[in-house]
């Protein structure tokens, strides 16, 4: 297949090779491209690093089943005057879960995130981690950078907790990823089974194994309640979502690093939005609500419980 042609036709908005932007955020592009066998474009701006460490980790993470998509074809090149990165993808067909998981649902999350965990994990024993950055040291890194808030007051706690930091710093370090928001997970019905596969494999840092699923109950579960069922959070059985992990999780330990990820990536937004020119009060308290929020019900289950940072 001529990949530089299609990505020459897409570029230049050649109507002759059916295609549809579907993913459009920052300076990320997704397009489809309707073929015969359908096929994803990714264009980024500023993403210009060589993607040979990449093909190789998401055909390890796809192995045969597809549980993620592989990388066909990369290359950089200038357009508009800016530097940008292009990826040509399998397509995975299926639609984001748009909806709170039912138990059936949640069941096949869990196990597809497990799955993604492990071969995650052979795949740094198998070719390394490349330059994934340590996610405890980017929390680090954004704390002094922001002004004072809820989410720095509680990343400051988790820097002073001496079992977060005996956590995050042990030796065993994996690739996590670490952004598993809802759209980010795809589902399909194959007969009476869920099948559960993933898109964006970003962004991947690296921590400990037990993030992995304190940023699946976090970022996927937690957060998925509070944008589409944020009336029936009081009545949100955390418990029962944490049991489902295939291995022994140790109630605080988990707790500590479903912290992490409102944390982190709060972190991140509130810089950005102090970078930002002439923002608007209200476009900073919803950017940043469902950060607070899940810091709030975190803070509240682990006082219940007895558990203080």
């Amino acid at each position: 297949m001529d990949y530089k042609a299609i990505i020459n036709s897409v570029i230049q908005g050649d109507d002759s090779l059916p295609h549809v932007l579907i993913y459009e955020f920052d300076k990320t592009k997704v397009y489809r491209i309707d073929l015969p066998t359908p096929i994803v474009m990714r264009i980024a701006e500023g993403e210009t690093s060589s993607q040979d460490y990449r093909a190789s980790l998401q055909a390890e993470l796809a192995a045969d089943d597809g549980l993620t998509s592989k990388i066909l074809h990369w290359e950089t090149r200038e357009i508009n005057n800016q530097p940008c990165g292009i990826q040509i993808q399998t397509f995975i067909p299926e639609k984001p879960i748009d909806h709170f998981p039912n138990e059936k649902e949640s069941k096949a999350v869990v196990q597809a995130v497990y799955t993604l965990h492990q071969r995650l994990s052979w795949a740094v024993d198998k070719i390394g981690a490349n330059s994934a950055p340590p996610f405890h040291e980017l929390i680090k890194q954004i704390v002094p950078m922001v002004e004072d808030c809820p989410v720095k007051e509680t990343a400051e706690k988790l820097l002073n907790d001496s079992r977060y930091l005996e956590l995050m710093s042990q030796p065993e370090q994996t690739l996590i990823y670490g952004d598993l928001w809802y759209k980010n997970l795809l589902m399909e019905k194959n007969g009476s089974e869920d099948v559960v596969r993933f898109v964006d494999i970003d962004p991947l840092v690296l921590g400990p194994a037990i993030l992995q699923p304190g940023i699946l109950f976090s970022s996927y579960f937690l957060l998925t309640k509070l944008l589409l069922e944020p009336d029936t959070l009081n009545s949100f059985d955390l418990g029962k979502y944490l049991s489902l992990w295939p291995e022994s999780l140790n109630e605080f330990d988990i707790l500590l690093m479903m912290l992490v990820f409102p944390v982190g990536l709060g972190l991140r937004k509130e810089l950005q939005l102090l970078q930002a020119e002439d923002l608007n009060p209200d476009v900073r308290r919803s950017t940043m609500k469902s950060f607070e929020q899940s810091i709030e019900f975190l803070s509240r289950y682990m006082a219940v419980r007895d558990y203080h940072i």
